[in-house]
């Protein structure tokens, strides 16, 4: 008899989930959606008076694969997230953090990271909107998606997007749950490719600023059975917003009987496989742990 629950039983990432979207052929997608919503909400929500936060088309391509019928190509943009500065704003005279953000893992050189194929040429336009909205964008947000990380059919395109992005000024977050492909970041160590210390898991906060030559990436890397980082997402000048993580991530698995309903914790994640031997350990604890507390026999 399958054990399933409307609640994440995980304390961050939902193995059996994340193997499950990564696994079935257009899954990804409607999860794609609905995690993007859930951010855009939570940090509209947050973001000091000043600015405002809405999805809009990403940087990323998605294949979109008909499941019945012949194999259709159609390039289609995911919704992603930027934040925008509607005027000047300062934090509240007063107002306190309510949590604290998860340090990074590293922090290394933005133009270090970026390998001379990424360096492709483009043009981007912004218009400046004055007394009006949404105002200038400062701050983009990306769910990663597997056909953009490398070895996907539209990586290239993401790179090139990306770099973009950087050179025109723009903050940058990327969110990696993608652990069956290389990570976006190619000198980081590949838990896809069994590479030692490197984790499944990954978030990358980018700031160009004061120059792209001087801005730094910020790495937040987290395992199976590890709870999400608390990110601290720059805005303009010295504003900082802190992003939880691991709640936008569980509202988005309560959302969905689809979520829930392809998780069975009585048995082991699909292509369980693709996890390191240590973390399939962790993994069988998870389990045996979830067995009990339903007061079953394992």
């Amino acid at each position: 008899m399958a054990i399933q629950s409307n609640q994440n039983l995980y304390p961050g990432i939902n193995a059996h989930l994340n193997s499950a979207l990564q696994n079935r052929r257009g899954a990804w997608r409607p999860f794609h959606s609905s995690h993007i919503t859930d951010l855009t909400r939570t940090i509209d929500s947050i973001l000091p008076a000043g600015y405002l936060a809405i999805s809009e088309q990403s940087l990323q391509i998605s294949e979109l694969i008909p499941p019945i019928g012949p194999r259709l190509r159609n390039k289609e943009v995911i919704p992603d997230v930027t934040v925008f500065q509607t005027r000047s704003s300062t934090q509240p005279e007063g107002a306190a953090l309510a949590m604290a953000a998860t340090p990074p893992s590293r922090t290394v050189s933005i133009e270090e990271w970026l390998t001379a194929e990424d360096f492709l040429q483009g043009v981007m336009i912004y218009q400046t909107i004055e007394g009006d909205l949404p105002g200038r964008p400062v701050t983009r947000i990306e769910l990663l998606s597997p056909a953009n990380k490398p070895g996907g059919s539209h990586n290239a395109h993401y790179t090139a997007k990306r770099s973009e992005t950087l050179r025109s000024g723009l903050r940058l977050v990327e969110i990696d749950y993608l652990h069956q492909t290389p990570p976006i970041m190619l000198n980081l160590p590949s838990y896809a490719d069994g590479d030692e210390g490197a984790f499944p898991y990954s978030v990358l906060v980018s700031d160009p600023r004061p120059t792209f030559e001087q801005g730094k990436t910020d790495v937040y890397e987290f395992g199976v059975d590890d709870t999400l980082p608390i990110i601290p997402v720059p805005l303009a000048g010295e504003d900082v917003v802190l992003l939880n993580l691991g709640e936008v991530y569980n509202r988005t698995f309560a959302s969905s009987r689809f979520f829930q309903m392809v998780v069975d914790y009585e048995q082991e994640p699909p292509h369980f496989d693709r996890y390191t031997p240590a973390d399939q350990a962790r993994i069988r604890d998870r389990l045996a742990a979830i067995v009990q507390s339903q007061g079953l026999s394992p």
